[in-house]
Formats: C-alpha cells, sequence, structure tokens
C-alpha cells in the first residue's frame, strides 16, 4: 500500500484542502476566460498529451490540427483578431493518438510543424506519398510569421531534424527564442523488436544557420546520439514511452521530464519517471542536486529517479507521461498519474531531502499535468473543467472551472504562460470533434487587448466554490 500525502508540508488537513483562503494564499483571484476560436471538423482520432500544436509570437497564435479528411491544417490569429487558415500536410495517417501535429516559432519567426509519425517512415502506409520515404513530416514557412507557404525539409538533409523512426515530436522555446524538440527515435536496427532498441531524444535550432544539432552523446552500446537510452522495454519489447517535457523557467533553465520502463512494466503502466535539467542550452545535464550527468546519454542506473518502483510497484503503474515546473523558491516540481487508479501526483525537489514523497493532486484524473509561471504560481490542471492554483507550494488549491475535457485532449503554450502568467490551450472532444483554443488571463496578468477576441468572460474562485 503506497503513502497518500494531502500535502507537501504538514499542516491541518481542513487547511488543505480546496482552502478559498491559507497561510500564503492570497484571496480569490478573478479571471477571464477567452475562446480564441473553435472548429468542428476535427478528427476524431487525432490529439495526445504528447503535443504541442498552440504557439504564440508576436501577439499572434498559431493552432495546428487535423480534420476529418485528415489533413493537417494550420490557423493563425492575428494580434487584430483576423483568423486564417492553410494546409499544411494534403495526406494524414489514421493513425489514432499518433497523427497529430506539433508547431513551434524559431527566434527569427519562421513557423515550424512537425507530426503524423509513429515509428516513421515505417509505419506509413504505402499510398505512394513522397513526403513518407523520409523520416521526419516536417514544415518550415517560407516566410516569419506567413502561413502562407511552407517548404517540406524532411527531404533535406542539411535542414531537417536527426533521426529515424520518429513518435511524439514535441517543440519548446527558451527565454531567448531558442527552439527546441523532443521525440522517440530508434538506435538500433537488425534486432527485431526487442529491448533497448528505443531513446529519447532532444534537438536544438540554430535558426541563422538554419540546422539542427543534436542534443547528449554516444556513449553507450550502440552509439547514435541521444539524451536517454535504457537496455530495456515494456514487456520486454522495444517499447518505451520516451515523451520528454521541457519547461524553461524564468533564469532560462531548461528542465527535463520523463517516463521510462525497466523492462518490468507494460504499456501505459511504467515503472520511473527521470529528471534532469541544463543551465548551458543542452550542451550539458545535471540532477536536481547539481550533480552532473558526466557521461551521455543519460541512463536509468544513472538517472535522476522522481518516483520508481518502490511507490508504483515492481510491475508499474505509471502513466506514459509527467510534466515539470519550478515552485517560488526555485526548486523543481515533477506531476505523474497512476495509471491503476486514475490518481494524480506530484514531488518537489528540496535541498537536503531530495524528492519527497508523492503527494496527490486536488483531483482524481489523469494525465497529472502542473504547470508554473515565472513566480512560481502552481496550477495543476484535470479532465473535470477544472483548473486548481496554489500560491504556497501545493498546501492549498483555488478552483476555477475552465473547459479542460478529457484525457489527451488539453495542450498548453508553455513560453505563453512563462512570457505573461497566463494560460493558453487547446481542447479537444473524440465524440463531437470539436477543437476550440481558450486564453485564461488572471487580473494582475491581464492584457489590455483581450477583449478582441470572439468569448470573454469573467469568474471568480470564491464565487464559484460557493456554487459547488
Amino acid at each position: 500500500m503506497r503513502p497518500s500525502y494531502s500535502a507537501l508540508v504538514a499542516v491541518p488537513v481542513a487547511l488543505v484542502i480546496y482552502a478559498i483562503t491559507a497561510w500564503g494564499q492570497p484571496p480569490p483571484e478573478t479571471v477571464t476566460i477567452t475562446k480564441e476560436f473553435e472548429f468542428s471538423d476535427a478528427s476524431k482520432v487525432t490529439g495526445s498529451d504528447w503535443q504541442t500544436p498552440v504557439a504564440t509570437y508576436n501577439g499572434a497564435i498559431y493552432y495546428v490540427y487535423v480534420n476529418r479528411q485528415l489533413k493537417t491544417l494550420i490557423v493563425k490569429k492575428s494580434s487584430d483578431g483576423s483568423v486564417s487558415k492553410n494546409v499544411i500536410f494534403e495526406e494524414t495517417d489514421s493513425d489514432p493518438w499518433h497523427n497529430g501535429a506539433s508547431v513551434g516559432i524559431d527566434r527569427n519567426g519562421y513557423i515550424h510543424v512537425a507530426g503524423n509519425m509513429n515509428h516513421s517512415p515505417y509505419n506509413h502506409p504505402k499510398t505512394g506519398n513522397p513526403y513518407y520515404e523520409y523520416a521526419w513530416q516536417y514544415m518550415i514557412s517560407d516566410k516569419p510569421e506567413d502561413i502562407s507557404s511552407f517548404k517540406f525539409v524532411g527531404d533535406d538533409e542539411s535542414r531537417t531534424i536527426p533521426g529515424t523512426w520518429i513518435t511524439y515530436p514535441s517543440f519548446a522555446r527558451d527565454s531567448n527564442g531558442v527552439l527546441f524538440i523532443t521525440f522517440r527515435h530508434r538506435v538500433k536496427f537488425d534486432t527485431g523488436w526487442s529491448p533497448g532498441i528505443m531513446a529519447a531524444a532532444i534537438a536544438r535550432y540554430d535558426a541563422d544557420a538554419k540546422i539542427w544539432v543534436m542534443l547528449g552523446d554516444t556513449e553507450y552500446a550502440h552509439g547514435v546520439k541521444t539524451f536517454f537510452w535504457n537496455d530495456s522495454g515494456a514487456d520486454g519489447t522495444a517499447y518505451q514511452p520516451y515523451r520528454p517535457r521541457i519547461f524553461f523557467d524564468s533564469d532560462n533553465r531548461m528542465h527535463v521530464t520523463w517516463v521510462v520502463d525497466d523492462g518490468n512494466g507494460s504499456s501505459g503502466y511504467h515503472t520511473h519517471v527521470l529528471y534532469a535539467y541544463s543551465d548551458d542550452g543542452g550542451d550539458s545535464f545535471k540532477r536536481a542536486d547539481g550533480s552532473l550527468y558526466e557521461t551521455l546519454p543519460i541512463t536509468l542506473e544513472r538517472g535522476d529517479v522522481v518516483v520508481g518502483p518502490d511507490w508504483c510497484g515492481s510491475d508499474g503503474s505509471l502513466w506514459y507521461t509527467s510534466y515539470v515546473g519550478v515552485t517560488a523558491d526555485g526548486h523543481p516540481a515533477v506531476s505523474f498519474a497512476d495509471n491503476s487508479n486514475d490518481t494524480a501526483w506530484w514531488s518537489l525537489w528540496r535541498p537536503g531531502i531530495g524528492w519527497s514523497a508523492p503527494a496527490k493532486l486536488p483531483f482524481e484524473y489523469i494525465p497529472a499535468r502542473i504547470l508554473t509561471d515565472a513566480n512560481g504560481i502552481i496550477t495543476a490542471v484535470d479532465g473535470h473543467n477544472k483548473l486548481h492554483r496554489s500560491f504556497n507550494n501545493g498546501i492549498s488549491w483555488l478552483s476555477y472551472h475552465v473547459e479542460t475535457l478529457g484525457i489527451h485532449s488539453t495542450n498548453f503554450d508553455y513560453t505563453y504562460l512563462l512570457d505573461t502568467g497566463n494560460l493558453r490551450f487547446q481542447t479537444y472532444s473524440t465524440t463531437t470533434g470539436k477543437v476550440k483554443v481558450w486564453t485564461v488571463e488572471f487580473a494582475g496578468n491581464r492584457s489590455p487587448d483581450a477583449e478582441t477576441s470572439e468569448t470573454s468572460q469573467k469568474i471568480s474562485a470564491k464565487h464559484k466554490a460557493m456554487q459547488e
């Protein structure tokens, strides 16, 4: 029986569960919820929690999704409120949970879109699509901040992203505008679907040279440069969940978390959550205690383990994806989910203590998403149309009704959160095929031009709590 903790600091229970005001918690905020746009033509088999389908740049919102005709589309909402749309890929596979796309903007304003990949190019159907010969289904806009035309660069060895058998591409951008991408790739062939052939990768984009640089090193059995590798796979196969999540804090430190299977788990029920950070843009990585990963790629044996089998059991129960943020005191916090009972948890690293025993988040739903802004305010997101905010490292939470929908449907613009302190995200319904992009602004961070959006609604956490 695993221990359950209602908070990371010992205080009376009455003070920590959905407290309206508490030690360190300010009075309820007024929030403004804006529906930026909505489309009803989305494919019902697209969208998953690994994607980054929303990006903001120079006041414009960029969004990518797959429609029912299985075309990958990009939408731009300009700062004046005008909306335009274009087709990125004319053909997209009917591959549930893998055919979605991610969008990133480099520091020169060029728009990058990658998606529709599940062990690409191996798994693409034989349709004659010339793009399907190449590992990366990857487009870059011809002009900065312009979605009217794109160039396929998956066939350009000098410009495409390194790696092959690609799955789960996810973009991130640091505070200097440097673009990164994470993904899973294959590093060993001619051994069948065997443990240890997959790895977790991070690449960094040089926007002036227009080239991608793979991060990590080659000091392991297969010698292909990568960020993380382990000689294992779920159910004794090659399968690994490998969906690294990157978060940049206010000091531009890169924080990374990912889920690993030591070979004793199974798909969706994995055994370890790991962590690393970098202060030099990914040239080197450290554990939470500041000790250097002296050799790369990181392996499970040398990894900084947030939780492992001592918590989730030897046969694993961890959901595919973990999330990372930074609290007000500058320490990393990682959230993860127990797939055996649909519960959401998080752990905070503290000097002299290390990673705390997992504390339960204020809801029961997976995946367990926490986000933090530049001030360390924690937002926990559930799948039951609520956001939960804490100003005191999880001792108490304020709850807000915001459409979040279900398990795979809510994907955030992390750079926008860091820049503004506000939330911007996609919601997607597998039932109706509707996709929406929302902005949630908190009173102290509200932008002066927010009223230009289609729908705006103000709510108070205190008012909503009184209604419940």
